[in-house]
Protein backbone atom coordinates (compact mmCIF):
# COMPACT_ATOMS: atom_id res chain seq x y z
CA UNK A 1 0.00 0.00 0.00
CA UNK A 2 1.32 3.49 -0.74
CA UNK A 3 -0.65 5.95 1.12
CA UNK A 4 -1.58 5.16 4.89
CA UNK A 5 -4.83 3.60 5.78
CA UNK A 6 -5.99 6.83 7.34
CA UNK A 7 -5.65 8.35 3.49
CA UNK A 8 -7.06 5.45 2.02
CA UNK A 9 -10.04 5.89 3.95
CA UNK A 10 -10.18 9.68 3.49
CA UNK A 11 -10.19 9.11 0.03
CA UNK A 12 -12.59 6.89 -0.69
CA UNK A 13 -14.52 8.50 1.71
CA UNK A 14 -14.12 11.80 -0.65
CA UNK A 15 -14.96 10.00 -3.93
CA UNK A 16 -17.95 10.88 -6.32
CA UNK A 17 -20.69 8.80 -5.77
CA UNK A 18 -20.14 6.47 -8.75
CA UNK A 19 -22.72 5.41 -11.20
CA UNK A 20 -23.94 2.09 -11.41
CA UNK A 21 -22.33 0.85 -14.69
CA UNK A 22 -18.88 2.43 -12.92
CA UNK A 23 -19.46 -0.35 -9.81
CA UNK A 24 -20.52 -2.83 -12.07
CA UNK A 25 -17.31 -2.88 -13.83
CA UNK A 26 -15.29 -2.31 -10.41
CA UNK A 27 -16.88 -5.70 -9.06
CA UNK A 28 -16.29 -7.09 -12.26
CA UNK A 29 -12.83 -6.20 -12.14
CA UNK A 30 -12.11 -7.72 -8.76
CA UNK A 31 -14.36 -10.98 -9.19
CA UNK A 32 -12.27 -12.00 -11.86
CA UNK A 33 -9.32 -10.37 -11.05
CA UNK A 34 -8.78 -8.37 -13.98
CA UNK A 35 -6.43 -5.84 -13.52
CA UNK A 36 -7.79 -2.25 -13.63
CA UNK A 37 -6.61 1.49 -12.64
CA UNK A 38 -8.46 2.27 -9.03
CA UNK A 39 -10.94 5.01 -8.80
CA UNK A 40 -8.62 7.69 -7.93
CA UNK A 41 -6.69 6.88 -11.03
CA UNK A 42 -9.61 6.93 -13.37
CA UNK A 43 -11.03 10.72 -12.23
CA UNK A 44 -7.40 11.47 -12.40
CA UNK A 45 -7.85 10.23 -15.64
CA UNK A 46 -10.72 11.75 -16.68
CA UNK A 47 -9.08 14.82 -15.39
CA UNK A 48 -6.38 15.52 -17.24
CA UNK A 49 -7.78 14.68 -20.20
CA UNK A 50 -10.84 17.68 -19.77
CA UNK A 51 -7.92 19.94 -18.77
CA UNK A 52 -5.93 19.45 -21.77
CA UNK A 53 -8.43 19.28 -24.26
CA UNK A 54 -7.33 15.92 -25.68
CA UNK A 55 -9.13 14.64 -28.66
CA UNK A 56 -6.83 11.89 -29.50
CA UNK A 57 -5.85 9.21 -27.19
CA UNK A 58 -4.06 6.24 -27.28
CA UNK A 59 -4.23 3.55 -24.46
CA UNK A 60 -1.90 0.19 -24.28
CA UNK A 61 -3.96 -2.34 -22.07
CA UNK A 62 -8.06 -1.81 -22.49
CA UNK A 63 -8.59 -4.60 -20.21
CA UNK A 64 -12.36 -4.00 -19.87
CA UNK A 65 -12.80 -0.51 -20.63
CA UNK A 66 -12.58 0.97 -17.33
CA UNK A 67 -10.05 3.59 -18.18
CA UNK A 68 -11.11 3.83 -21.57
CA UNK A 69 -14.04 5.03 -20.70
CA UNK A 70 -12.75 8.03 -17.96
CA UNK A 71 -10.86 8.72 -21.43
CA UNK A 72 -13.72 8.79 -23.45
CA UNK A 73 -15.67 10.88 -21.14
CA UNK A 74 -13.80 13.20 -21.19
CA UNK A 75 -13.41 13.66 -25.16
CA UNK A 76 -15.45 16.25 -27.21
CA UNK A 77 -17.39 15.51 -29.67
CA UNK A 78 -15.65 13.70 -32.70
CA UNK A 79 -12.37 12.84 -30.28
CA UNK A 80 -11.09 8.88 -30.05
CA UNK A 81 -9.46 6.73 -27.75
CA UNK A 82 -7.56 4.09 -29.72
CA UNK A 83 -7.33 1.22 -27.65
CA UNK A 84 -5.13 -1.89 -27.62
CA UNK A 85 -6.20 -5.47 -25.90
CA UNK A 86 -4.70 -8.81 -26.82
CA UNK A 87 -7.59 -11.01 -24.89
CA UNK A 88 -10.56 -11.28 -26.75
CA UNK A 89 -13.02 -12.23 -24.12
CA UNK A 90 -11.95 -8.58 -21.85
CA UNK A 91 -12.64 -7.13 -25.30
CA UNK A 92 -15.49 -8.21 -26.05
CA UNK A 93 -16.57 -6.94 -22.71
CA UNK A 94 -15.10 -3.93 -23.15
CA UNK A 95 -16.88 -3.14 -26.35
CA UNK A 96 -20.34 -4.06 -24.19
CA UNK A 97 -19.51 -1.64 -21.55
CA UNK A 98 -18.55 1.31 -23.67
CA UNK A 99 -21.30 0.95 -25.57
CA UNK A 100 -23.83 0.72 -22.41
CA UNK A 101 -21.88 3.81 -21.24
CA UNK A 102 -22.41 5.28 -24.29
CA UNK A 103 -19.28 6.33 -25.55
CA UNK A 104 -18.35 3.80 -27.96
CA UNK A 105 -18.82 5.88 -31.01
CA UNK A 106 -15.25 7.77 -29.35
CA UNK A 107 -13.20 4.26 -29.02
CA UNK A 108 -11.29 2.35 -31.47
CA UNK A 109 -10.93 -0.91 -29.97
CA UNK A 110 -8.51 -3.29 -30.89
CA UNK A 111 -8.00 -6.74 -30.32
CA UNK A 112 -4.18 -6.50 -31.58
CA UNK A 113 -0.82 -6.68 -29.39
CA UNK A 114 0.09 -3.54 -29.14
CA UNK A 115 3.62 -3.27 -30.17
CA UNK A 116 3.17 -3.93 -33.82
CA UNK A 117 -0.10 -2.23 -33.25
CA UNK A 118 1.24 1.26 -32.24
CA UNK A 119 3.77 1.24 -34.81
CA UNK A 120 0.93 1.45 -37.42
CA UNK A 121 -0.75 4.38 -35.88
CA UNK A 122 0.19 7.92 -37.47
CA UNK A 123 2.60 9.72 -35.43
CA UNK A 124 2.56 13.42 -33.64
CA UNK A 125 -1.12 13.32 -33.71
CA UNK A 126 -2.19 12.13 -30.30
CA UNK A 127 -2.45 14.59 -27.02
CA UNK A 128 -2.51 11.77 -24.20
CA UNK A 129 -0.89 8.21 -24.51
CA UNK A 130 -1.38 5.54 -21.40
CA UNK A 131 0.78 2.83 -20.69
CA UNK A 132 -1.20 0.23 -18.72
CA UNK A 133 -0.21 -3.28 -20.51
CA UNK A 134 2.51 -5.85 -19.76
CA UNK A 135 4.53 -4.69 -17.20
CA UNK A 136 7.55 -5.66 -19.26
CA UNK A 137 6.95 -4.15 -22.23
CA UNK A 138 6.52 -0.89 -20.41
CA UNK A 139 9.70 -0.03 -22.18
CA UNK A 140 9.45 -0.70 -25.82
CA UNK A 141 5.88 0.61 -25.24
CA UNK A 142 7.00 3.95 -24.16
CA UNK A 143 9.37 4.11 -27.26
CA UNK A 144 6.73 3.71 -29.72
CA UNK A 145 4.31 5.96 -28.33
CA UNK A 146 6.57 9.01 -27.57
CA UNK A 147 6.64 9.66 -31.62
CA UNK A 148 3.13 9.60 -31.30
CA UNK A 149 2.42 12.24 -28.85
CA UNK A 150 2.67 15.43 -30.08
CA UNK A 151 4.49 18.53 -28.98
CA UNK A 152 3.26 19.28 -25.20
CA UNK A 153 1.22 16.20 -24.91
CA UNK A 154 1.12 13.71 -22.09
CA UNK A 155 2.21 9.93 -21.49
CA UNK A 156 0.71 8.79 -18.73
CA UNK A 157 1.98 5.28 -17.14
CA UNK A 158 -0.22 3.49 -14.33
CA UNK A 159 1.51 0.80 -11.81
CA UNK A 160 4.77 3.37 -11.52
CA UNK A 161 4.92 2.42 -7.53
CA UNK A 162 3.79 -0.58 -7.70
CA UNK A 163 2.03 -1.27 -4.21
CA UNK A 164 4.80 0.60 -2.63
CA UNK A 165 7.47 -1.93 -4.01
CA UNK A 166 9.45 0.44 -6.54
CA UNK A 167 9.76 3.10 -3.78
CA UNK A 168 11.26 -0.29 -1.28
CA UNK A 169 13.36 -1.47 -4.02
CA UNK A 170 12.17 -4.61 -2.68
CA UNK A 171 9.57 -7.54 -4.25
CA UNK A 172 5.96 -8.40 -2.21
CA UNK A 173 2.79 -9.65 -2.98
CA UNK A 174 2.23 -10.53 -6.81
CA UNK A 175 4.74 -8.14 -7.97
CA UNK A 176 8.18 -10.06 -8.49
CA UNK A 177 12.08 -8.82 -8.03
CA UNK A 178 12.69 -8.37 -12.03
CA UNK A 179 9.37 -6.47 -12.44
CA UNK A 180 11.12 -4.12 -9.37
CA UNK A 181 13.77 -3.38 -10.65
CA UNK A 182 12.51 -3.31 -14.35
CA UNK A 183 10.15 -0.68 -12.63
CA UNK A 184 12.71 1.36 -11.36
CA UNK A 185 14.63 1.40 -14.32
CA UNK A 186 12.10 2.89 -16.33
CA UNK A 187 10.77 5.37 -13.93
CA UNK A 188 14.81 6.66 -13.90
CA UNK A 189 14.78 6.52 -17.78
CA UNK A 190 11.36 8.74 -17.98
CA UNK A 191 12.03 11.09 -15.01
CA UNK A 192 15.72 11.62 -16.44
CA UNK A 193 15.14 12.25 -19.83
CA UNK A 194 15.88 16.04 -20.99
CA UNK A 195 12.75 15.69 -23.96
CA UNK A 196 10.29 15.16 -21.08
CA UNK A 197 9.01 17.30 -18.32
CA UNK A 198 7.93 14.42 -15.84
CA UNK A 199 6.32 13.54 -12.03
CA UNK A 200 5.98 10.61 -9.96
CA UNK A 201 2.62 10.83 -8.58
CA UNK A 202 1.36 8.63 -5.62
CA UNK A 203 -2.10 8.09 -7.13
CA UNK A 204 -3.34 4.70 -6.96
CA UNK A 205 -1.14 2.66 -7.63
CA UNK A 206 1.90 4.95 -8.70
CA UNK A 207 0.88 7.53 -11.89
CA UNK A 208 4.09 8.47 -13.68
CA UNK A 209 3.16 11.71 -15.69
CA UNK A 210 5.12 12.92 -18.44
CA UNK A 211 4.77 16.02 -20.72
CA UNK A 212 6.69 15.91 -24.24
CA UNK A 213 9.10 19.04 -24.45
CA UNK A 214 9.51 18.61 -28.15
Amino acid sequence: MIASDTVVDYLVESRSAPDALQLEMEEHGHRDHIPIVPAETAALLEVLTAATGARRVVEVGTAIGYSTRQFARALPPGGVVVSFEIDPERHEHARSYLERAGVLDRTDLRLQDATPGLAELEPGVYDIAFIDGVKGDYAAHLELVLPLVRQGGLVIVDNALMDGTVAAGEARGHWTQQQVDGMRAFNARVLGDPALAASLLPVGDGVLLAVKRS
